[in-house]
């Protein structure tokens, strides 16, 4: 029997310019291409703690916030019905220092993806260079076509993209130039392996 990875039970990664509207609860947050975390939004408390340093928590899309009547918004991945994160300020996950990201079960497990996703990104991105050679930079929640059927990527698997495909259960691991085209502002864009 095979496990399905936490990253892969959660909804597709979802960029944080969509408008919260389209946003799926619990999708992870994608900035700048890769997983977002942000800090905890303290603006409504009335007596916030302002003396220490706190974690920053992995961000995932929530439309089930505890105040008021399941309000929408950003959410810690290892709370989001309680913690609410600040909208205005985005960090790349992979980026957060270890002693300062939050250690709960969901955040620490978006926060290693987000490491492993990095390392993966760069070298698709370096080795197979297609944002120099078809304009294209190959990001997660990208909208992909892969042998004509459309998706999302939605996680790395070494230097294979993992896509959720629309019409299919499950996930499927493609090579990022066998058979993919690639969603642009001016449309599909057709993979090209790379020529030596």
């Amino acid at each position: 029997m095979t496990r399905t990875s936490p990253m892969l039970r959660r909804p597709a990664p979802q960029d944080s310019g969509i408008a919260w509207s389209g946003s799926v609860h619990g999708a992870p947050v994608v900035w700048g291409g890769e997983l977002a975390a942000g800090h905890r939004d303290a603006s409504f408390l009335r007596r916030p703690d302002v003396r220490s340093d706190k974690a920053l928590h992995a961000m995932v899309f929530t439309h089930r916030y505890a105040v008021g009547s399941g309000m929408d918004g950003l959410g810690a991945a290892c709370d989001p019905v309680r913690i609410l994160l600040d909208e205005n300020l985005f960090f790349t996950a992979h980026e957060v220092k270890r002693g300062t990201r939050c250690e709960r079960g969901g955040c620490r497990t978006l926060f290693a993806a987000a490491d492993r996703q990095h390392s993966d990104l760069n070298h698709i991105r370096s080795y197979y260079r297609l944002e120099q050679r078809i304009g294209v930079r190959v990001d997660l929640g990208m909208r992909v076509r892969h042998q004509g059927r459309p998706g999302t990527i939605v996680d790395t698997a070494g230097q294979y993209l993992v896509l959720r495909l629309d019409e299919q259960p499950g996930t499927v691991t493609a090579h990022a130039t066998s058979s993919m085209d690639y969603e642009t502002p001016t449309g599909w864009v057709k993979a090209v392996p790379a020529t030596a």
